[in-house]
């Protein structure tokens, strides 16, 4: 297996990302990467083994320091099931832990995707039998309930819960002195395997996390953004919304 090394974007001094896969047949959320004196904190894991240890041998090539933290946004698959590879604890909202215990018991796992396979054909998994062989749901170490700050060398992470319809474990990350916020898939609809009408974006919760201090904004499955385009994107659907009750 090709362990080829990735190209990572800096965002700001302490703050790398892998991005999200431009085939969205892939699944691949965007990967922070945390460097912080001594040791690197990666935000979310990644979505496969593979992709994983593609991820160790980038930072390898960086002469970046041994990771020593996962960061989890939320538990779905395509942010956790790539953390067996690092064996560094993961922190997490508490509800993330409930969820992985849950999948874990009920062994989520390469029968949970090949059945997204038979529902999406295109769906494309870089996984092999050594890989499942190996893998395992890591459970997060450290929890916490509603907000948290913890402290990496120079580098303060601000952890909050938002919930919200795409998961209800959403934890949003503050990079406090780099002024970067990663929103994981916070403000998105709920999975589309989930049973609901509700497949808007949620604009209200996206506003609330607006922050004079935080330049760049970092979601899941889109480019990163600055202010001053989620401040467009704002007024976009704001306008959309006013001519949708003009004309009902």
């Amino acid at each position: 297996m090709s362990n080829s090394v990735l190209t990572f974007t800096q965002i700001s001094p302490h703050v790398w990302i892998l991005p999200r896969h431009p085939d969205k047949n892939r699944v691949q959320a965007t990967i922070g990467v945390i460097i912080a004196g001594d040791q690197t904190i990666l935000i979310d894991a990644g979505n496969s083994l593979h992709l994983a240890r593609q991820i160790q041998a980038t930072l390898a090539a960086m002469d970046a320091p041994p990771i020593s933290h996962v960061v989890y946004t939320h538990h779905h698959w395509d942010h956790t099931f790539g953390a067996c590879v690092y064996r560094v604890p993961a922190i997490a909202h508490h509800l993330s832990f409930q969820f992985l215990s849950d999948m874990r018991q009920l062994n989520v796992g390469e029968a949970h995707l090949r059945t997204k396979v038979e529902r999406n054909p295109k769906l494309i998994l870089e996984w092999t039998a050594e890989d499942w062989a190996e893998f395992e749901i890591v459970l997060p170490e450290i929890t916490y309930e509603d907000q948290v700050q913890f402290q990496f060398g120079d580098v303060t992470l601000e952890l909050l819960h938002v919930g919200g319809i795409h998961a209800a474990d959403s934890t949003v990350i503050k990079v406090v002195q780099d002024g970067v916020m990663f929103l994981g898939d916070c403000y998105y609809p709920a999975p589309r395997y989930i049973d609901t009408d509700d497949q808007m974006l949620d604009m209200t919760m996206l506003a609330n996390l607006l922050d004079e201090n935080y330049e760049h904004y970092i979601d899941g499955h889109n480019a990163p953004m600055q202010t001053r385009h989620v401040r467009r994107i704002l007024r976009s659907q704001a306008l959309l919304d006013r001519l949708n009750k003009t004309l009902s």
